[in-house]
């Protein structure tokens, strides 16, 4: 087993093991929301071996975006959440998983729980379309419409 602080003093052999684990176990989008079972996890550690043995690091940095605090995995699993700061979706995931035996995907024998990302990116988009749109209709002047007021609005013909 390991622990948080084991994956941190060990970043790039727990980055490079989880990219070639990933690649060999999930061959599609599918598969990488079903369940894990044990086998999985006897074969990250094989590969997590293997590449403590040779030395193998990766050429590149897997990208990780920023999540935002109120995204549905990361408000509700802590644990998940302090893997997910420094590691994609699914990999993250896996490191969970392997750490505590919780499946944030599948937290029950019999329920899955699947949910779409939402990142800090994504909710500053949105709230910046909301300030915009806030902003339009706060410079219609609904007291007094001008025939300029009506420009924007665009009637659909009824069907």
């Amino acid at each position: 087993m390991f622990t948080y602080s084991n994956v941190l003093e060990n970043l790039r052999a727990f980055e490079c093991a989880l990219v070639r684990f990933v690649d060999a176990t999930f061959d599609n989008q599918r598969s990488r929301y079903s369940r894990l079972h044990s086998s999985d996890r006897v074969f990250f550690f094989n590969v997590l071996s293997e590449v403590y043995q040779t030395g193998a690091r990766l050429t590149f940095s897997p990208s990780v975006s920023t999540v935002w605090f109120g995204d549905y995995y990361f408000s509700k699993y802590s644990g998940y959440a302090k893997y997910r700061e420094l590691f994609s979706l699914h990999h993250s995931r896996l490191l969970w998983w392997f750490e505590s035996d919780e499946d944030i995907f599948h937290p029950t024998p019999h329920s899955s729980e699947f949910f779409t990302e939402i990142t800090q990116a994504e909710m500053d988009n949105r709230l910046a379309a909301r300030s915009t749109w806030n902003d339009v209709l706060a410079s219609f002047d609904v007291e007094n419409p001008g025939q300029e007021d009506f420009r924007l609005l665009r009637i659909s013909p009824i069907v």
